[in-house]
């Protein structure tokens, strides 16, 4: 299950549902579209949702606060109006997600990075 934050596109839900995860939007989990980074991050972390994001400020506030979100988060940055494409590209690199990792799909690739965790 994916919290869609920023501006995605319905072919960023399209494709979630593609490879068979569901898209929940902010208002969903009680959130305005103008939330604070910080709580989009503690919203999702209460419902158990990773986290699919244009928004560079949310992983930057979850390294600045050091918060342990105990999901992933994806930063779809660079790709215009590809989120279709964008997302496709992530699971065809990566079939499963891990947690506690901030995965940035760009135009050409993707890059991996550890969260904040408590391990």
């Amino acid at each position: 299950r994916w919290l869609l934050h920023g501006p995605t596109s319905v072919s960023a839900t399209e494709a979630l549902q593609r490879h068979e995860h569901i898209a929940v939007l902010p208002a969903a989990i009680g959130l305005a579209d103008d939330a604070a980074p910080l709580d989009v991050l503690q919203a999702a972390r209460k419902a158990q949702l990773d986290i699919l994001t244009t928004d560079p400020a949310l992983p930057a506030e979850a390294f600045a606060k050091d918060f342990y979100l105990r999901r992933s988060i994806v930063l779809l940055q660079d790709i215009g109006d590809a989120y279709s494409e964008a997302v496709d590209r992530l699971f065809e690199r990566f079939k499963r997600l891990s947690p506690d990792r901030l995965y940035t799909v760009g135009a050409k690739r993707v890059k991996v990075r550890q969260l904040p965790s408590r391990h």
